[in-house]
């Protein structure tokens, strides 16, 4: 990355200390700190969540604040209250948690463009490795868009992607109604809108029964070691017995959503697969991390993880029905992120899904998402993605975990970096076991 925008503008010697007016209470530790500094719109515009959040405009308008350490300096402590996001912008940081463990993250990696600390209570202590600089933005810019706290009335691209052919295209046969969004399979639709204080239970199962292969798979899964049943169970009345009827229409429902994935291309086949693969990798942790913090139903989460990515689905069958050359899978990409939370929503509010569920896809984009004061299900699926990507080839990528406002909510000594590891090596296994259920 290139620094060099501070040095076209030096930061003031010692003698001019000048503490960020949007601090609330004095850095003892900092050695200078500047006024409002120009910081190009580029770097700006790939900070994340911020540069997500604000248009050009927006970014130009706002007063951003620099801190210069010295190596060995704090930045700022472990339950310090402050107003402000700090982002790492050149040097070393090393940051350090109650419980001892600790990371370093150097202004020229991906790491760099989350911030250090975005909450209003510090949850780290970062100590500067090298001589360091950082800037200050209001926290007050993390608050949650309106797209992510409604349900959308209009979808709608950003201005930059109306230079995206295939973004313009498929938007505009959504809204012209041309798009075929994709419907629940019947018995998912019948199960879910059954009301079980009229029919009861023999008449719910009798439902299930309706279609055989979904009774079947239900059987099959619950006596899973996923569910790990006393003794074989048989009947599928005994399944919902077993599960209950909440966690029952919920499994069905995830169970045939399967069903909703066709392809005619071998490109968009694999890709609608991975993205089916990664759907069922998050829905498993879901499960896992909701059973370990105990605060969300299990099965619930199963599903929400299942649902999170689902407004991928219609832009790649989308983009299957189209011919190879008639649009470049660049804008294809681009297009992807930038529609799919709204996407998934619409589509969750259009199957009705319960209020919890429907705003899964887009509060669940952002890892800075907190629209609730405590831990909820959107919450869980955030640390499920987290872990997810932690497994993989792309843990670069992420921001520091104990950063998330999912993971500030958590309950101490739940979660750590280090426990982290050690779910994903326990979890494999049932990893492995859901993956076989959901991808069979």
């Amino acid at each position: 990355m290139d620094w060099s925008f501070f040095k076209k503008k030096p930061l003031p010697s010692p003698s001019t200390q000048y503490e960020p007016s949007h601090q609330q209470e004095e850095e003892p530790d900092k050695v200078t700190s500047g006024p409002d500094i120009s910081v190009p719109i580029s770097y700006l515009k790939r900070l994340i969540p911020v540069g997500q959040y604000l248009d050009d405009v927006a970014l130009k308008q706002l007063n951003i604040k620099s801190g210069q350490f010295k190596p060995g300096m704090v930045i700022f402590s472990s339950g310090k209250e402050t107003e402000s996001i700090v982002y790492l912008v050149s040097g070393e940081a090393y940051l350090e948690v109650n419980n001892g463990s600790a990371q370093t993250v150097s202004s020229d990696t991906m790491k760099a463009l989350y911030p250090l600390s975005s909450e209003r209570f510090h949850h780290l202590t970062a100590i500067a490795k090298s001589q360091v600089t950082v800037i200050y933005l209001p926290r007050t810019l993390l608050k949650q868009p309106l797209s992510a706290n409604k349900l959308p009335a209009k979808l709608k691209i950003n201005e930059a992607m109306g230079q995206n052919a295939f973004a313009r295209q498929f938007m505009d046969n959504l809204t012209q109604g041309k798009l075929n969004i994709p419907n629940l399979p019947d018995i998912a639709v019948k199960i879910r809108q059954a009301n079980t204080d009229t029919i009861g239970i023999a008449e719910f199962v009798k439902l299930i029964n309706l279609d055989p292969v979904i009774a079947a798979k239900l059987i099959q899964v619950v006596n899973s070691p996923v569910y790990r049943p006393i003794s074989p169970i048989t009947h599928c009345l005994d399944a919902v017995n077993r599960l209950g009827i909440s966690a029952t229409r919920n499994l069905i429902t995830a169970l045939t959503m399967k069903n909703l994935i066709r392809s005619r291309t071998p490109l968009m086949k694999k890709r609608i697969q991975e993205a089916w693969v990664q759907s069922v990798k998050v829905s498993s942790l879901s499960y896992i991390l909701a059973k370990l913090i105990n605060k969300v139903d299990p099965e619930e989460a199963l599903l929400a993880g299942l649902v999170h990515n689902i407004g991928i689905l219609p832009i790649l069958i989308y983009a299957d029905s189209l011919p190879a050359e008639s649009y470049l899978i660049s804008e294809l990409d681009e297009a992807i992120p930038e529609i799919q939370g709204q996407l998934g929503a619409y589509m969750l509010e259009k199957w009705q899904f319960p209020d919890s569920l429907k705003m899964v896809p887009v509060r669940t984009e952002n890892w800075f998402n907190n629209s609730s004061e405590s831990l909820d299900i959107n919450d869980v699926v955030v640390l499920a993605k987290f872990h997810n990507i932690l497994a993989s080839q792309k843990k670069g990528e992420l921001p520091l975990i104990n950063t998330l406002p999912a993971f500030q909510k958590l309950e101490k000594k739940i979660l750590s970096p280090d426990l982290s590891l050690q779910i994903l090596l326990d979890a494999k296994q049932q990893i492995s076991e859901t993956m076989k259920l959901f991808t069979a």
